[in-house]
């Protein structure tokens, strides 16, 4: 926190180079600009500055900026680096602080007074009168700058803000003093919870939006509307039957929906009335939580927002937590704002004292040695302060400094709490020890329950506690009956927690999950994840890992596929401790067929989901009954088929064939007819890729209900989308169409952007084969659009390289080909090794059309390579045409024909009609044989759907001309 001036000086008000100091409103300018920084550096970049050119030793500092606190000149140098960062300033040529080795620093920058602005930003709001807080001590720096961030959001600019600080040292204290002098607001508060296993995604910002539900019923109209990931997971706000829709609108969609959602959502909420979110003990923040604050904070739209977040600064430095790098990058891109809370100063502590006596307050011993005792953590001066004062009413009249000498002097502040539990009867430390054992916030019932005591008994002892305004609180973050106790400080919860015997807290998991799955059997409120941990600390890792199993569904649910990484990844050692058995085999086929699902989101089609993937899958003869076959095998042949392992792929959807027929499960017969027709299509085989799909269309209806247990995306669409593509290729393209637009169809039918997404990607292919570069345009936008809306990240590159291809064909041939060489390559990247083959071919027509034969023929060779070593030939008959076409434009028409005929060749062995009517078309284009013309005329003949085609025109022309 900033002191004040030194003793008998004006604030400090001086300009050098482009900056502007202004010690008195605590601001530092770079071109009438503020710059972000922390309150030490700040005091001492006063120090240095009031004496311009002149030598300030490193104790003259230390004493001046930190006064009689203790801090090593490592501190000192910290906190000049941070300063020379802010200033650009170079220590080997420094143009504002130099160092005089060994003995301290010289501020050598020209100065000049200067009366600066009072304000840079515009400041329509004015914080309210805050009522007098007899425990609000200091902090006037720390307040001033929420204040002016507060405006700067009422003003329209987005804020972040961080409060960092040690346990005890004031953060929730400065919250709660900032919150009570704004008006006219909306303000939300969410806790993070330790003990949670990995946390559940998005917890504190779900708290903050139930609470500002239930005091704004305009809200669950705004999330319906905007937001519907997010109302999906709060299930009291909307109907049972809403809920189900949603979920079926939302099938496929991926974890940056929710993010895009909650941005669009805080911005439409903030334009009737600024909106304050306030998230405290981020040092136990989930994943989800961190990515949506990196995501809001980088949005460069203007919004009437400020997010306030806490954290405990050295725990998630020594931790390396996540919080740690996101802070530091948004501070390089000035994203965001630093307010680190020091503990008090000796001044500081006398003026708390004096608030409550002044007779202690002008003792300097006594403060001195309060001040020595507690460190100035505010918390514990509040605690030691409260002590004394009793224990002066008990002693009667002494002198102050010995009233303290009755204090002892603990060697840590956690033993200050120590002394305040050896004064508490047994059965309130064993009611504590529960309730730490419970969490931050718990239940009366649930330490009853887990204490063995009455209930009224425990509530009455839970009040008691409360009432003392010590080591309890009325819950903060429900005010229902289900959570009305909380710990008064993390800290208190932590040291009661540690100085429980171990076997004791080993026993008291095992109780609070027993209670805690009772309450949930009961309809309450209690994640699988809390469950989890008190089972596992409980050393009952079967229970444990049923919850653990159920958490990680749910992550997925939540759309946090790196939650559900953490808590599968916190599950699976567990496996090891129970006997083998049908319950082991089925909870590991749950654990390893999730882990699979949410690595294809995390990390793509690589090994690694592959791998969990099989683990699973090897484990499925021991229990062929799983509920989660349908996803596990769909799953597996997914990434088998995007990874290209299509003779792996063919096994396994024989194997889901023989387990539909023992089951008749129409979900099992799908996953096989899907990956059957999928394989053959790209193996060059239409007519078996169409009589697997046409035999899995009865089963469509049948599988509709069981669609989200066995399909990313509603399995209608996508085996549509395919049969459309194999009848294209057997020329039957009026079939063709129909059965696209059937696919768009069942997709708005069903709600889905991902199914549509999938549709307009089917589409594309078949316009692709047609030539229509303006319909491929237009299709790659509309994709583009949905894909964004609905996060279906894999249909980005598709975008891109469809885009590419029709960007080429306008003119634009070189800019087409990298777009859809870059598309290719991040497909790649990802393991998205199917179709690799036709992409290289749109790759190599963009450079033909560029007039590169050389580049195109590059293009070429990559792409019959990957047809020969995959055997991926769907796209060969093009690929052929389309080295014909190198040839003929390098002048070797021999080469050029023999193309040809390949193509040809390769359509008949495909029983692929369209693509020999292609060779055909170019046979008589270029080498006019009678006989050729005669067979071309006869396919025409037998394909009467492709006549109204532009390929089909062209060849009527051609022989009318012949």
């Amino acid at each position: 926190m900033a002191r004040s001036p030194a003793s008998g000086a004006d604030p400090l008000r001086v300009r050098f180079g482009d900056f502007e100091l202004d010690e008195a409103n605590a601001r530092l300018l770079q071109g009438g600009k503020p710059l972000t920084l922390a309150p030490t550096p700040f005091n001492l970049l006063c120090a240095l500055a009031r004496r311009p050119g002149s030598l300030l030793t490193k104790d003259a500092l230390l004493d001046a900026v930190w006064g009689h606190q203790f801090v090593s000149e490592s501190v000192l140098k910290t906190a000049i680096s941070d300063l020379r960062t802010v200033l650009s300033d170079d220590p080997r040529a420094p143009r504002v602080i130099e160092t005089v080795p060994r003995r301290g620093y010289r501020f050598i920058a020209p100065t000049a007074a200067t009366a600066l602005q009072a304000a840079v930003v515009p400041e329509p709001f004015t914080p309210t009168q805050r009522p007098a807080a007899p425990s609000f001590v200091g902090r006037a720096e720390a307040l001033g700058r929420l204040d002016r961030a507060w405006a700067a959001a009422a003003a329209g600019k987005r804020s972040l803000v961080w409060v960092a600080g040690e346990p005890g040292i004031g953060k929730t204290t400065l919250v709660d003093r900032f919150v009570s002098g704004i008006a006219g607001a909306a303000c939300a508060r969410g806790h993070c919870v330790e003990h949670y296993g990995t946390g559940e995604p998005y917890l504190p910002v779900l708290e903050a939006l139930a609470d500002l539900s239930r005091n704004d019923p305009q809200l669950p109209a705004l999330l319906r509307m905007v937001a519907p990931t997010w109302l999906l997971q709060l299930p009291w706000l909307s109907p049972p039957e809403e809920r189900d829709a949603l979920r079926r609108e939302l099938s496929g969609v991926g974890p940056e929906r929710m993010l895009r959602e909650m941005g669009e959502l805080l911005d439409r909420y903030a334009q009737d009335r600024p909106l304050l979110l306030v998230t405290e003990d981020l040092h136990w923040s989930d994943r989800s939580t961190l990515q949506l604050i990196d995501y809001l904070a980088r949005r460069r739209n203007r919004a009437r927002l400020l997010w306030v977040a806490t954290f405990r600064l050295a725990e998630v430095v020594a931790s390396n937590h996540p919080v740690n790098a996101l802070r530091h990058e948004l501070r390089v891109h000035r994203l965001c704002e630093e307010v680190v809370l020091d503990p008090f100063s000796e001044r500081e502590v006398a003026d708390y004292v004096a608030q409550a006596s002044g007779a202690l307050a002008g003792d300097e011993a006594f403060v001195h040695g309060l001040h020595e005792r507690t460190d100035g953590v505010p918390l514990f001066v509040a605690a030691l302060l409260g002590d004394v004062l009793a224990r002066g009413e008990e002693v009667g009249p002494a002198a102050p400094h010995e009233q303290l000498e009755g204090v002892g002097v603990p060697e840590n502040l956690a033993a200050i709490i120590d002394q305040y539990l050896a004064r508490l009867d047994k059965d309130d430390r064993d009611l504590l020890a529960a309730a730490a054992v419970c969490g931050m916030e718990f239940q009366a019932e649930a330490v009853a329950e887990m204490t063995g005591r009455e209930l009224a008994s425990a509530a009455e002892r839970c009040e008691r506690l409360a009432r003392a305004q010590f080591w309890l609180t009325r819950s903060t973050t429900d005010v229902s009956a289900e959570r009305p106790y909380a710990f008064r400080h993390a800290l208190f919860r932590q040291v009661l927690y540690e100085r429980t015997a171990p076997a004791v807290r080993v026993q008291l998991h095992a109780r609070a999950g027993a209670v805690l799955e009772t309450q949930r059997a009961a309809g309450h409120a209690v994640a699988a994840a809390e469950l989890a941990m008190h089972f596992e600390r409980g050393r009952e890792p079967v229970t444990a890992l049923r919850y653990y199993a159920q958490a990680a569904e749910a992550s997925l649910q939540l759309l946090s596929p790196g939650e559900c990484l953490a808590l599968v990844d916190r599950a699976l050692p567990l496996l090891e401790s129970m006997r083998a058995g049908d319950e082991r085999n089925g909870l590991a086929i749950t654990l390893w067929t999730l882990r699979g699902l949410a690595s294809v989101h995390v990390h793509g089609f690589g090994s690694d989901a592959k791998k969990a993937y099989q683990r699973a899958y090897a484990l499925l003869g021991e229990a062929p009954d799983h509920r989660l076959r349908g996803l596990l095998l769909d799953g597996l042949g997914f990434v088998l088929g995007q990874r290209a392992e299509y003779d792996e792929a063919l096994a396994l959807a024989e194997r889901a064939a023989a387990l539909w027929s023992l089951t008749e499960d129409p979900v099992l017969l799908l996953t096989a007819c899907y990956v059957q027709g999928d394989v053959h299509m790209l193996k060059g085989r239409p007519r078996i890729a169409r009589q697997w799909i046409e035999r899995a269309l009865p089963a469509l209806a049948a599988a509709d209900a069981k669609a989200d247990a066995g399909f990313g995306a509603q399995p209608q669409v996508m085996l549509l989308g395919l049969l459309a593509l194999q009848c294209f290729h057997l020329g039957l393209t009026r079939q063709a169409h129909a059965h696209i637009q059937d696919a768009r169809a069942r997709a708005q039918q069903l709600s889905s952007p991902a199914a549509l997404v999938l549709a307009i990607w089917m589409e594309a292919m078949l316009e692709i084969r047609l030539g229509r570069h303006e319909r491929v345009a237009a299709l790659a936008q509309e994709m583009a659009q949905l894909s964004e809306e609905a996060a279906f990240t894999q249909a980005r590159n598709p975008v891109e390289w469809y885009r590419g291809w029709a960007q080429a064909r306008q003119g634009q041939a070189r800019e087409g080909f990298a777009r859809i060489r870059a598309a290719y390559e991040a497909n790649t990247a990802l393991g998205m090794l199917s179709g690799g083959s036709e992409i290289l071919g749109y790759a190599a027509e963009a450079l033909l059309l560029a007039g590169d034969c050389a580049g195109a023929g590059e293009q070429l060779a990559q792409a019959l390579a990957i047809v020969e070593a995959r055997g991926e030939r769907v796209y060969l008959p093009q690929l052929c045409l389309l080295q014909a076409a190198i040839a003929r434009q390098r002048g070797d028409a021999a080469a050029s024909e023999e193309a040809v005929y390949r193509a040809l060749a390769e359509a008949r062995e495909q029983q692929a009609p369209w693509h020999e009517l292609l060779a055909l078309l170019a046979l008589c284009e270029h080498h006019a044989a009678a006989g050729e013309r005669q067979e071309l005329a006869t396919l025409l003949a037998q394909l009467p759907e492709a006549a109204d085609t532009p390929q089909a025109r062209k060849a009527r022309a051609l022989l009318a001309a012949a």
